[in-house]
């Protein structure tokens, strides 16, 4: 039986056979046995066909949210007292896939907010604070300076906004006003 010889880019875990030491020195993240090269670890397969060498380089897991967190997601649906965020970096490390996260209307500012879409609209790219999680779902706050609308786009034109004020943006294209709970980094922070 031919064994399939896995290619570079491949994922492969600690065993998986990658090929015969005839044809590949085993380097990082593989080991010989018997003439044939295995991994050593999980990871990606990197094969160099000039120096006939083969290696595992390990894949780190994804970073799992935990309280404190700082999360950098979008808003893809508002209701009446929640925002659904789709969180795509958690730190400064981007999710393999992204995660769901919500913003209670309680946890969007210090101040009285009646209803979520007074801070947010669909396709607001926010910075927000982990501070709970419950199964798959992460509970997310925007209180504070540093969190809220880093992105926001005219509802009108599509123009990315710009400040205003601490809590409106304008569209300098079409001159459309919007309120929104703006971080203090809002168009610093690189998505």
């Amino acid at each position: 039986m031919v064994k399939p010889k896995p290619k570079t880019g491949s994922f492969v875990l600690p065993g998986d056979w990658l090929g015969v030491i005839e044809e590949f020195t085993p380097n990082e993240g593989t080991y010989e046995e018997k003439g044939e090269v295995y991994a050593a670890n999980a990871g990606m397969v990197l094969i160099d066909k000039m120096e006939r060498r083969v290696r595992v380089v390990p894949v780190e897991a994804p970073p799992f949210p935990k309280k404190g967190d700082v999360a950098l997601g979008m808003i893809v649906k508002t209701g009446k007292a929640l925002s659904i965020v789709s969180v795509a970096r958690i730190g400064g490390r981007f999710l393999s896939s992204p995660c769901s996260g919500v913003i209670h209307v309680s946890q969007i500012s210090n101040e009285f907010v009646v209803k979520p879409t007074d801070a947010f609209k669909t396709g607001d790219i926010v910075k927000a604070k982990v501070i709970d999680r419950r199964g798959d779902l992460i509970q997310l706050s925007t209180i504070g300076k540093k969190f809220g609308v880093v992105h926001a786009f005219c509802s009108k034109c599509g123009t990315m906004l710009i400040p205003k004020n601490e809590k409106s943006l304008i569209c300098h294209n079409c001159g459309n006003e919007e309120k929104r709970k703006i971080s203090v980094d809002y168009g610093k922070t690189k998505i």
